[in-house]
């Protein structure tokens, strides 16, 4: 219980304290503090959001992840993480 509550104390001052998150994978690290502590996992669609994100901030996104416990699964090719996302109505 006691190792619950610093858990939740230092993920929330990670992602608060953080402000060098870029804007996308801050709102994607502040969700998925929120599915940590609901002891959820990712949602079946994380990797296709991921994708969506400017490379800079999907990686950020990944480190995030990986280091919250969340992404366990294999590694991501480096294409995936570079390649740029793709264009819609709110990005050039």
């Amino acid at each position: 219980m006691i190792g619950a509550m610093i858990l939740t104390m230092a993920l929330a001052d990670a992602a608060a304290a953080d402000t060098r998150l870029l804007p996308d994978a801050a709102a994607l690290a502040e969700e998925a503090t929120a599915w940590l502590l609901a002891g959820e996992p990712l949602p079946p669609d994380y990797r296709t959001r991921l994708m969506q994100m400017p490379p800079e901030a999907r990686l950020q996104a990944i480190v995030f992840l990986r280091r919250a416990g969340l992404l366990t699964a294999g590694a991501w090719p480096l294409a995936d993480i570079l390649d740029p996302a793709p264009a819609g109505p709110d990005r050039p």
